[in-house]
């Protein structure tokens, strides 16, 4: 993920965050096919528990809003962290050829049901990011409460070294053996740790993380360098082993090359950069979607992650942005629909719907309306039926070009918009219904989205 973090250290470089320059140092033609030995779970206790743990101490309201605190046990969830040990293959990022091997140790946090009974069969694999110097988990933060009520176990992996390197420093105790190669090694470990780390979910060595728990499909997920680094890993070594059944690629535009494994390319307006990329080709096996008016990071995932963010990192100050930031128009959303037909397609080898593309003036200029909102794309109710901006890009503080801008319209425009509430109520359920006939939405978050838009109450109505 590009995290727009709530602080101003520990940053990168922002051309990292899109993944739009360069590639991963490893780029494997084959790799080595042992499993991970595993052992934990890893104690929880006052002092010591996982890093950004949605079970650990309580977190505090930041600017932006209330936090969206995720409630495991209401859910029928629990939360284990285990150590990962083993030897992973290392690649020349000219041939792919095995020119060597690393020991690491590293972690995985596992959020599954309580009982085994509960389980969908389909396990969530991310590939923790780490552009903001430290692990963040992004598509936990959008979809937690899908991956909960549909039964789906989640995994978030510490693959890079940025992450490990700066776990070890947050908890000395929990986290000392961590290591997953020096800066001479950069991070070709990473791509052979994973794959590791998905056969043992399947089949584990030395404690099972999953006890009982039959696993039937394995989603690899990333947002944004994570999603690029989860590209080259589709592209390079996931050919010769298959161990992932399917790939979210979400934020990131790093070619793909054609294979028969489920792929979707999933971005927000931002991500988007020109026409040319839009016209990506949907195939056999790959779809793309694009949602207007969403942002690289959006309020959702912002307001469960920022304060845990703050909570891991007393002192942190959110981002000054130019305009108001954080869009409102739900990605998550899509992002459900989209994990729902990634597991239809594995299972069912039914493909997901094609999604129109974001519209172009002309090579690299937006199409956008006479209130600036974008044209084209997947079109949500909470932006097609508009009460405010919600634009792509912002400026300000390094990470603002990724949260978006929300202006509220002011009244006069919205009395012009809406001047009944019936013919507002009218579009609202017409286009809701309409997303989720074209398969963008699921029918638990489009009654969600019905409920939100109806709680408007203006006073002319």
């Amino acid at each position: 993920m590009p995290c727009p973090s709530p602080g101003r250290t520990a940053l990168v470089p922002v051309i990292l965050l899109l993944g739009l320059v360069g590639t991963p140092p490893a780029q494997a033609e084959e790799v080595s096919g042992p499993t991970a030995t595993v052992s934990g779970p890893i104690p929880v206790t006052a002092d010591s528990y996982p890093f950004m743990s949605a079970d650990g101490p309580e977190v505090s309201p930041i600017e932006e809003g209330d936090p969206i605190e995720v409630d495991l046990a209401a859910h029928g969830y629990v939360e284990q962290e285990y150590l990962l040990e083993g030897t992973a293959a290392l690649h020349s990022p000219e041939g792919g050829e095995v020119v060597g091997e690393a020991p690491y140790v590293t972690r995985m946090v596992v959020r599954r049901p309580v009982s085994p009974r509960d389980f969908s069969g389909t396990t969530f694999l991310e590939w923790n990011n780490v552009s903001f110097g430290q692990d963040i988990e992004i598509d936990w933060f959008l979809s937690n409460d899908y991956f909960m009520d549909e039964g789906h176990v989640w995994v978030g992996l510490s693959a890079q070294r940025v992450g490990v390197d700066a776990l070890r420093p947050w908890d000395t105790e929990r986290y000392a053996d961590l290591h997953v190669g020096g800066p001479e090694l950069a991070d070709a470990p990473a791509f052979d740790i994973y794959s590791q780390t998905a056969r043992t979910l399947r089949s584990p060595v030395g404690v099972d993380p999953l006890p009982g728990f039959d696993v039937s499909t394995i989603i690899a997920t990333g947002h944004s360098q994570s999603a690029r680094y989860l590209s080259d890993y589709h592209n390079r070594i996931h050919p010769h082993h298959e161990i992932i059944d399917a790939f979210m690629i979400h934020g990131a535009p790093t070619a793909l090359v054609e294979g028969r494994t489920p792929v979707m390319r999933l971005m927000a307006e931002t991500d988007v950069r020109s026409r040319a990329e839009s016209e990506e080709t949907d195939t056999a096996y790959f779809r793309r979607w694009e949602v207007a008016g969403t942002a690289h990071v959006g309020r959702t995932e912002y307001l469960t992650f920022a304060p845990l963010i703050a909570r891991e990192n007393p002192g942190t100050t959110p981002q000054t942005c130019d305009r108001p930031p954080l869009t409102r128009v739900p990605f998550h959303h899509v992002l459900n629909a989209a994990y729902d037909h990634l597991i239809t397609w594995v299972e069912e080898d039914v493909a997901p719907p094609v999604a129109p593309r974001l519209e172009w003036e002309d090579a690299t200029t937006a199409s956008r309306d006479e209130h600036g909102n974008r044209l084209g794309g997947i079109r949500l109710v909470e932006h097609e039926v508009a009460t405010a901006l919600n634009h792509g890009n912002n400026t300000g503080d390094p990470f603002c070009f990724l949260m978006g801008t929300y202006v509220p319209f002011e009244e006069e425009t919205l009395q012009d918009l809406y001047p009944r509430r019936s013919g507002y109520v009218a579009q609202v359920l017409r286009t809701v219904n309409q997303a989720q006939r074209d398969g963008h939405i699921r029918p638990e978050d489009a009654s969600e989205s019905r409920r939100a838009a109806l709680e408007a109450d203006y006073p002319w109505w």
